[in-house]
């Protein structure tokens, strides 16, 4: 059912909110966007629930022209639920965030600012993050749940290229995205002419197995000017259903068959550069192998660092040890990487990690002390409430995206 409700002629921002079966969080997020006063803005909801619990509430509580609400009652995967939501989209620049997330009503003025500077992507940091009331971790529990965080920030400008990300990014196996330059269209602001240029290329705008760092790899091919800011544009939300929230917990894993949110077709297709089973290690893995070559980047993926791969699936997946093993020579050979040298760089690479989970232990240690420098508001119960403890925080403390300027 489509109960598009939209008269808006050139939007400049779409924000895109994919969704399935989690209204509790989702009817939040829509609000706080909508709660963005601009008619630049345009919003975008591609619902694949099984049931109209959010279509009714919208359809009783929302009458907004600025929102596009698609539902689909058939059950999508993933990456198809994403495109679908990518053709409806009709803003100059469109961003993608999930259905527990919240966005930064600054928003509206940086995307302003990056089309008069005429930039293809605009790329924030992250220093503040959400835990809903349900998040529970393995390390905290639920002592951050109901938080906002925020993580000191300058509001420094940089200009990354693209394709040096793009090359970094394979060296590092995927496992580098989230600390990266790499053009990003899950929280980044990316011309939508951008993404149709994958289309064209691909068939479709996220050519891997899951949206993010596919969707990232491929357009990163067709970016030529990006500005990286040091400012928090976005608020992601971690909530108790979600896969960070499953991270924390360490349910993120398991066997490819039995995820269907994977397009099937890339699971049939699976690389052997990529041990068969699903994390987030494997997944961001395959992401980059299949989005360089369906967009002919071969001489970018003959830069895939096998041996790191393999290292990291083999600390933080041990039940899946014999798996990746088994896996790891003949990807060796398909690579040409000799098997001799493979293994000092897996070894290397095993001990690198190790030394990282150290280094993540620590930091997570010295946060369970309350020693680091972060900000923190406690009590609050939806994604609404963290933007505008967000908001307060920015103004009281004159850290406004203009004043970066």
């Amino acid at each position: 059912m489509n109960t598009s409700k939209t008269n808006i002629s050139s939007p400049i921002l779409s924000v895109i909110i994919p969704t399935r079966n989690r209204a509790e969080y989702a009817i939040s997020a829509i609000r706080s966007i909508l709660n963005i006063t601009s008619p630049k803005l345009e919003l975008v909801v591609q619902d694949n629930s099984s049931n109209k619990d959010l279509e009714e509430y919208l359809n009783l509580n929302v009458c907004d022209s600025r929102m596009k609400y698609n539902h689909t009652m058939e059950q999508l995967d993933m990456v198809e639920n994403f495109n679908r939501a990518t053709e409806i989209a009709s803003g100059e620049y469109i961003t993608f965030i999930g259905d527990d997330d919240g966005v930064n009503p600054e928003i509206i003025d940086a995307t302003v600012w990056a089309k008069a500077k005429n930039f293809d992507i605009l790329l924030p940091t992250r220093p503040a993050q959400y835990n809903w009331p349900d998040t529970r971790s393995f390390l905290y529990g639920t002592r951050y749940a109901g938080t906002l965080n925020i993580k000191p920030f300058t509001g420094k400008i940089s200009f990354p290229d693209a394709e040096a990300e793009m090359r970094k990014c394979a060296k590092g196996a995927g496992q580098n995205y989230l600390t990266s330059s790499l053009p990003k269209v899950y929280y980044g602001i990316v011309k939508k002419e951008c993404m149709e240029k994958v289309r064209v290329r691909t068939g479709t705008y996220f050519p891997g197995p899951s949206p993010d760092v596919a969707g990232a790899m491929a357009v990163s091919n067709f970016v030529k000017r990006i500005c990286k800011i040091d400012h928090p544009l976005f608020l992601p939300g971690t909530s108790g259903k979600s896969m960070g929230g499953l991270g924390a917990i360490k349910k993120h894993i398991g066997q490819l068959t039995n995820q269907i949110h994977l397009p099937i077709n890339y699971v049939h297709n699976w690389s052997n550069l990529v041990p068969s089973f699903f994390s987030g290690e494997t997944i961001w893995g395959e992401d980059v192998v299949q989005a360089l070559k369906a967009i002919g980047r071969d001489d970018i993926l003959r830069d895939f660092n096998i041996p790191l791969l393999h290292a990291m699936c083999a600390v933080f997946n041990p039940a899946y040890f014999s798996v990746t093993i088994r896996n790891f020579y003949p990807a060796l050979r398909v690579m040409k990487i000799g098997y001799i040298q493979g293994t000092f760089r897996f070894i290397y690479g095993y001990f690198y990690t190790w030394v990282l989970r150290t280094k993540f232990l620590v930091a997570n240690l010295i946060r369970l002390l309350s020693l680091d420098r972060s900000y923190t508001v406690r009590k609050l119960n939806n994604i609404e409430e963290g933007v505008k403890a967000l908001t307060k925080y920015l103004m009281s403390r004159k850290k406004r995206f203009n004043k970066n300027l």
